[in-house]
C-alpha cells in the first residue's frame, strides 16, 4: 500500500519581510541588470570615443597648454654720435612652481617613497643654490618654495603654481643658476623675461630721456615715444606636463617685433658740460632752477638742453618730483628784455624804424594805470633803436612799438612761434601765451618790452634763432631719426620753416646785438669771435601777482654767419641781479665750448667800435 506525501503547509509571511524569489527569477534579474550596465558603459564609450572625442581631446589639450607673451626688445636712445643714453639689459625674473616642487615633478598618486623624501628636502637645497646666485635670503626663498597652496577669491584652497623668487637678474646669472639646478635634477624653477631699462650716463639729459615704470615709459621721451620704442610683443603657446615643457609637444609662436632705436640731435659731451656749468652757476647765485639750450641756428636742431636741478633716470624716485620734468619746455614765464629783440625786428621788417632812428623819451612812460621806467637813470634823451636794444630801454621799446598796430605786432610774435607749443615730441610742452586780437593798447605796450605774454625757453631760443637764420623760422627739433629692426635709418621729417622778417631786418638786429656784446665785452665777449647777445630779466608771475624773477641771456655767433644760438636763464626767489651778472658767465662758457666743438672758424676781424646809442653822447 502506497503512502501519500503530506502537502506542505503554507504559512503567512512574517510582517515586514519580503518574500524570497526563486533562483531562476534572481538569475534573470541579475542578467538584466548586467545587460543594462554594459549598455550604459557602451553608450558612454561611444559618446567619449566617437561623438565627443574632439571636444574631450581639445579640453585635455587646453589643460596641458600654456600661453605667454614674448616681449619685444625696447629700442635704444642715442645721441647724435651714436653714444647710448638708454638701452635694455637682458634680465629675467626667477620664478617657481611650488606645487611641482612639492610632488618632485610627478602626479601625487604616482609618487614613490623616494620621491616624497626628495620633495621634503628639495626646497632647502634649492633655496641655498638660488640665494647663492641671486643674493637673496635663503630662508625667505625656502619659505616661498614650501608654500604649495594658496586661497582663491572664494576662499577655496588651491595649488600654488607661481611665486616670484628674484627680480631682474642678468641672463648670464640665470644660465649659471639653471645649470646648477639641472645638475642636481631639481624641478620647478623657471625664468620669465623682465628686461631692465638702463641709463648708462645717469643724470645726463635725464629730463629729456625720462624714465620707465612697470615696463612702460613714465616721463620724457620714454613716455612720449612709447609706441615707437616698445615695439609689438609676440605670443607663444606650448604643451606642458608635471615635469615642465614637453619638448616635442605642439608649439605655436608669433614672433615679437622689436622697437625702433631713436637717435637724438643732442651732443652728449656738450650736454654734460652745459649741465655741469649750469648747475654750478645756479648754486652759486642761490637760484631755484635753471635751463640752458644750445641750438643750430639753421637746422633748428637742439645740440644741448640742460635742466637743473635734475635727477638720475635709473632712480627717479629719489628726486623731488618737481625736478623730474623738463622746465626748458614745460615752464612758461614772461621773457623780459630778451623780447625787445623780437619787437625791434618786427619794426625793422615793417619799415617803421632803422638802427639809427632816434626816439625822444623821458625818464618814464605811462602804460595803463602804471608808469614804466628804465633800469638806467636818465632824463629826457634821444635814444636810437640800437640804443634801445643795447641799453635795454623799456621806455624806448614802448615808444617805438606804438608806431605799429597792436594786432600787427601780435601777428609777428605768432610768426616767431610764440603762443603755440613746439613740436619736439616731448611731453608737457608749454604753448605760452600772447595777448588776444583786439588787445587794449596797454597790453601791446607791455608786450613790447617783455611783459604781458609768456614763453618757454625753447620757444624763445627758436624765435631768436630765426633772426640768426636770416629771418627764416625753423621749428626746433630734438629727434634726428629712427632705426628699425632691419637696421634701416629713417630721418625725422623736415622741420616746418617760414619767413618771419626780411633778411635785412634780421641782419640789422644781429648787428645791434653785437653792439650789446661790445658794451660788455669783458663779461660776455668770446675771444676771436664776433658775437651778439641780449640780456633780460622779468618777474615771475604767480597768477595773483609776482614772486621772484627770471634772469636770462641769449646770444648768436659768429655775427657774420650765425651758426650757434645759446640761451641761458636762471630763476631766483628774489629780484636781485639781472641777466648780465646772473646768467652771463654761464652763457660765455657755453658759447666758448660750442663754437670750436662744432668747427666754427674764428672771425677774421672782431670790431670793438661802439656805434651811436644816445644822440649827443
Amino acid at each position: 500500500m502506497t503512502q501519500s506525501r503530506p502537502t506542505p503547509r503554507r504559512t503567512a509571511p512574517r510582517p515586514g519581510r519580503v518574500p524570497l524569489a526563486s533562483s531562476a527569477f534572481r538569475l534573470r534579474t541579475m542578467a538584466l541588470l548586467v545587460a543594462i550596465m554594459f549598455s550604459v558603459v557602451g553608450a558612454r564609450a561611444v559618446q567619449i570615443q566617437v561623438l565627443s572625442a574632439s571636444a574631450m581631446a581639445q579640453e585635455a589639450a587646453s589643460k596641458m597648454t600654456r600661453t605667454r607673451d614674448v616681449p619685444a626688445q625696447r629700442g635704444e636712445i642715442t645721441d647724435r654720435n651714436g653714444n647710448v643714453l638708454a638701452f635694455t639689459e637682458d634680465t629675467v625674473n626667477v620664478i617657481a612652481d611650488p606645487t611641482m616642487i612639492a610632488t618632485n615633478g610627478k602626479e601625487p598618486e604616482a609618487m614613490r617613497e623616494s620621491d616624497r623624501a626628495r620633495a621634503a628636502v628639495a626646497p632647502t637645497e634649492m633655496a641655498a643654490i638660488i640665494a647663492g646666485h641671486t643674493g637673496g635670503d635663503a630662508a625667505e626663498i625656502e619659505a616661498k618654495l614650501r608654500q604649495s597652496t594658496t586661497t582663491n577669491a572664494t576662499g577655496e584652497e588651491v595649488p600654488l603654481r607661481y611665486t616670484l623668487l628674484a627680480r631682474q637678474i642678468p641672463s648670464s646669472t640665470w644660465v649659471d643658476l639653471l645649470a646648477e639646478l639641472n645638475a642636481g635634477d631639481y624641478v620647478g624653477v623657471f625664468r620669465e623675461a623682465n628686461p631692465r631699462r638702463t641709463y648708462p650716463m645717469g643724470t645726463l639729459a635725464a629730463n629729456i630721456i625720462g624714465s620707465m615704470s612697470e615696463g612702460k615709459g613714465l616721463m620724457g621721451l620714454e613716455y612720449a615715444q612709447q609706441d615707437a620704442l616698445a615695439g609689438t610683443p609676440g605670443r607663444e603657446s606650448y604643451e606642458t606636463s608635471p615635469n615642465g615643457r614637453i619638448p616635442l609637444g605642439n608649439q605655436e609662436l608669433t614672433p615679437a617685433v622689436d622697437g625702433d632705436d631713436i637717435q637724438l640731435t643732442l651732443d652728449s659731451d656738450l650736454q654734460w658740460m652745459v649741465e655741469q656749468r649750469l648747475a654750478a652757476r645756479v648754486d652759486e647765485v642761490g637760484g631755484n632752477w635753471g635751463a640752458a639750450l644750445v641750438m643750430d641756428a639753421e637746422s633748428g636742431e637742439l645740440l644741448a638742453m640742460a635742466n637743473y636741478p635734475s635727477f638720475d633716470s635709473n632712480n627717479p624716485g629719489a628726486a623731488d618730483s618737481a625736478d623730474t620734468g623738463n622746465r626748458a619746455v614745460e615752464a612758461s614765464y614772461e621773457p623780459g628784455s630778451v623780447q625787445k629783440v623780437l619787437t625791434l625786428a618786427s619794426l625793422l621788417d615793417a619799415g617803421l624804424t632803422t638802427p639809427d632812428t632816434a626816439y625822444h623819451i623821458g625818464k618814464d612812460v605811462q602804460v595803463g594805470d602804471h608808469h614804466v621806467t628804465d633800469a638806467f637813470t636818465h632824463d629826457e634823451i634821444d635814444i636810437t633803436t640800437r640804443g634801445i636794444l643795447v641799453k635795454s630801454s623799456n621806455v624806448g621799446a614802448i615808444t617805438a612799438a606804438r608806431s605799429m598796430d597792436p594786432d600787427v605786432l601780435r601777428d609777428y610774435m605768432v610768426k616767431f612761434g610764440l603762443g603755440q607749443a613746439t613740436t619736439l615730441g616731448l611731453p608737457g610742452e608749454a604753448s605760452g601765451s600772447v595777448p588776444p586780437v583786439g588787445m587794449p593798447s596797454y597790453q601791446a605796450d607791455s608786450m613790447a618790452f617783455g611783459y604781458g605774454l609768456s614763453v618757454s625757453s625753447v620757444q624763445m631760443a627758436a624765435a631768436v634763432a630765426s633772426l640768426a637764420n636770416d629771418g627764416v623760422y625753423t621749428a626746433p627739433s630734438i629727434i634726428a631719426g629712427t632705426t628699425d629692426t632691419h637696421g634701416t635709418f629713417t630721418a625725422a621729417a623736415e622741420p616746418e620753416t617760414h619767413r618771419v622778417v626780411s633778411e635785412q631786418a634780421a641782419r640789422d638786429v644781429v648787428a645791434m646785438m653785437e653792439q650789446r656784446t661790445i658794451a660788455n665785452d669783458d663779461q660776455i665777449g668770446i675771444p676771436g669771435y664776433r658775437t651778439g647777445a641780449k640780456t633780460g630779466s622779468a618777474r615771475i608771475s604767480t597768477g595773483a601777482g609776482y614772486s621772484g624773477q627770471v634772469a636770462s641771456i641769449i646770444g648768436v655767433a659768429p655775427v657774420e654767419d650765425p651758426q650757434i644760438v645759446v640761451y641761458v636763464l636762471i630763476a631766483r626767489p628774489d629780484t636781485q641781479g639781472a641777466g648780465l651778472g646772473m646768467a652771463g658767465p654761464v652763457y660765455r662758457d657755453i658759447m666758448s665750448l660750442a663754437l670750436p666743438r662744432f668747427g666754427v672758424r674764428p672771425s677774421e676781424d672782431v670790431p670793438t667800435e661802439q656805434l651811436p646809442l644816445i644822440v649827443g653822447e
